[in-house]
């Protein structure tokens, strides 16, 4: 499911049809934040900032949120006006929150949106809770993992009871790009 991108950035998506996208700039932490890798800093070193900073302005951090999306190959990416700006996954696209005002497992997105429906339910080899939903895959919040019912016969999501699958790279099982790059170039 895409989001509707603000219409200034369909209009700048028009009027500058061609601008190249970048990569290894914006990561997505296991904790929903955003931080930007500023790759062109002097004295850039990939050990030293390869983490990158936060990004706290809630302005800029509300326009990546609802400016974001994936491509068909399930790279997901922020539309920043023309620019397709390709987002480095610690864990899953989307960190998923569990509603506190419900007490059967309903999800909540980083960025706000509302999971309407679940459809797959996977543990990784590192212990994490990875979901399937109507807006893609996502990670459940470490912080959140106490508040749901978890026992032998699987977990409490959307009002049902999930057999736990487990994968061992549930990227690939869920269909995301944890590391999106750009094609090499031909020789």
């Amino acid at each position: 499911m895409q989001p509707e991108f603000d219409p200034k950035v369909i209009e700048a998506m028009r009027r500058w049809p061609s601008v190249p996208a970048v990569h290894g700039w914006l990561r997505l932490d296991r904790r929903g934040r955003w931080l930007l890798i500023d790759r062109g800093a002097p004295g850039f070193e990939e050990a030293l900032h390869g983490d990158g900073d936060p990004i706290r302005n809630p302005q800029i951090i509300d326009f990546i949120g609802r400016n974001y999306a994936s491509d068909d190959d399930g790279a997901w990416y922020w539309q920043n006006g023309p620019q397709r700006v390709f987002v480095d996954l610690d864990i899953a696209p989307w960190v998923l929150r569990v509603r506190s005002d419900t007490d059967d497992g309903r999800l909540l997105t980083h960025t706000g949106r509302l999971v309407h429906t679940v459809e797959q339910v996977l543990a990784s080899p590192t212990g994490e809770l990875l979901v399937q939903t109507d807006l893609g895959p996502g990670v459940i919040h470490d912080l959140d993992l106490g508040a749901l019912t978890l026992d032998d016969s699987g977990v409490l999501l959307h009002g049902r009871i999930w057999a736990l699958e487990s994968s061992d790279c549930p990227a690939d099982a869920l269909g995301f790009v944890r590391r999106p790059r750009p094609p090499a170039a031909a020789a």
